[in-house]
């Protein structure tokens, strides 16, 4: 055994074995990379400020196309767009939401399935050899 250089005595040293049971929560797996551009990513702060400024520039264009185009009046035309805005923002939104709810894409549900990974890898790296095993050599008879 090693020697604490601090007080001279035995430091136990453990040997840790490590079981990989799939590549799906491997940190190359965990990490997701965007094949969007900066600009049109929205969790790149680049992203999120074009966004922003697409949202506040579209209604103005549409009120331009309606008042100068169609020659509605412009209170009546900044009410309906601004109304008609606010709803298919929330509803783009809400469905955003309920789409992360129904694919488990959530900060809560990531948090708990890393957290039990965690637990699973704590309780692992706590067994013998010899109970490692015998847990493999289940898995494969269950398997099959």
């Amino acid at each position: 055994p090693k020697q604490n250089s601090v007080s001279n005595s035995p430091i136990p040293v453990r040997t840790n074995t490590v079981l990989h049971m799939s590549t799906e929560n491997s940190p190359e797996a965990t990490t997701k990379k965007s094949n969007l551009p900066m600009l049109l990513d929205p969790g790149t702060k680049g992203g999120a400020l074009f966004l922003s400024l697409v949202l506040f520039i579209i209604p103005i264009i549409i009120y331009e196309i309606v008042t100068l185009g169609l020659g509605v009046d412009g209170v009546e035309a900044g009410k309906w767009i601004g109304v008609g805005f606010t709803f298919f923002t929330t509803v783009l939104w809400v469905s955003t939401y309920i789409f992360r709810v129904a694919t488990k894409d959530m900060t809560y549900a990531k948090q708990l399935k890393d957290y039990e990974n965690a637990v699973i890898a704590k309780r692992l790296e706590e067994l013998d050899e010899d109970e490692i095993q015998a847990l493999v050599e289940d898995i494969e008879r269950d398997d099959f």
